[in-house]
């Protein structure tokens, strides 16, 4: 079985890459305990780099609607899927590593919090970010709720969740949450520029970096991933919730579906 997650390691780098890009990446169990495991695995290597991206030109379209349709018990199973992300998060804010995160494509939902954890966001000319929990009736997990505040101040990150507003890569640049934008071709070279350049001197000093950044307190961001798997819970009991999700579903499994036929089709040409 093909894994969810990749890793490569070379040069004090480690290179992590979402890897379902049928399905744009989404976010099921089976990533995010892959994604805990190389988290687990990266911080016994301690490279000086982390490079977060994802295959397939999306980083992340965020929790896999498909799969919490199909939940017996759609709070339990989002908790679960929220806590075990979560995890993977709090660990990577651990690392003693510059975290860039690569983004070409959407940054969704658990997507936007993912590229949220990295202290640099380079992206592609063609990346969109969004918040997309309000869409389908939840409140916001991966440390969306916590880190997007600090990067775009409180006002834009609650009225880019209220409405559901769409930030192109430009957008984001100006308003931060983006440090460079380059063009979808080029987006490679310039990460691994960074990345080469900022592992030749030691990052030692990165996880007490980036906790001071946050607040100095290194238990508050995992407090607060906690307060969001339990509001994601209760958000998911409702019964609209339910319905947006079940209505998501089927829109993205007709949207994968359509993938799969061009991917197969690029393949016979």
């Amino acid at each position: 079985m093909t894994e969810s997650v990749r890793l490569h390691v070379s040069d004090g780098v480690a290179r992590v890459t979402l890897n379902r890009p049928d399905d744009g990446n989404a976010i099921n169990l089976e990533l995010a305990r892959a994604l805990r495991r190389v988290v687990e695995r990266i911080a016994v290597i301690s490279p000086r780099v982390v490079v977060l991206s994802g295959d397939g030109g999306t980083f992340s379209s965020g929790g896999d609607v498909v799969e919490m349709a199909a939940a017996d018990d759609l709070g339990d199973y989002v908790y679960e899927l929220a806590t075990t992300f979560h995890g993977a998060l709090a660990s990577l804010s651990d690392i003693d590593a510059v975290i860039i995160a690569a983004v070409d494509g959407v940054a969704a939902g658990g997507g936007l919090g993912l590229a949220l954890c990295a202290d640099v966001v380079l992206a592609s000319e063609r990346a969109l970010f969004l918040t997309a929990y309000e869409a389908i009736g939840l409140s916001p997990d991966s440390g969306a709720s916590y880190l997007l505040p600090r990067v775009i101040g409180a006002s834009r990150a609650r009225a880019m969740s209220a409405v559901g507003l769409r930030l192109d890569a430009a957008a984001a640049q100006e308003i931060g949450l983006v440090h460079a934008v380059t063009p979808s071709a080029d987006l490679d070279d310039a990460v691994w520029a960074m990345a080469t350049r900022l592992a030749a001197r030691p990052q030692t000093h990165m996880a007490a970096s980036r906790a001071l950044f946050r607040g100095a307190d290194p238990q508050e961001f995992r407090r607060h991933l906690e307060a969001e798997a339990q509001a994601i819970r209760a958000a998911a009991a409702s019964p609209d919730a339910a319905r947006l999700i079940r209505e998501h579903a089927i829109r993205a499994e007709r949207s994968a579906a359509a993938l799969r036929r061009r991917a197969e089709r690029a393949r016979a040409a």
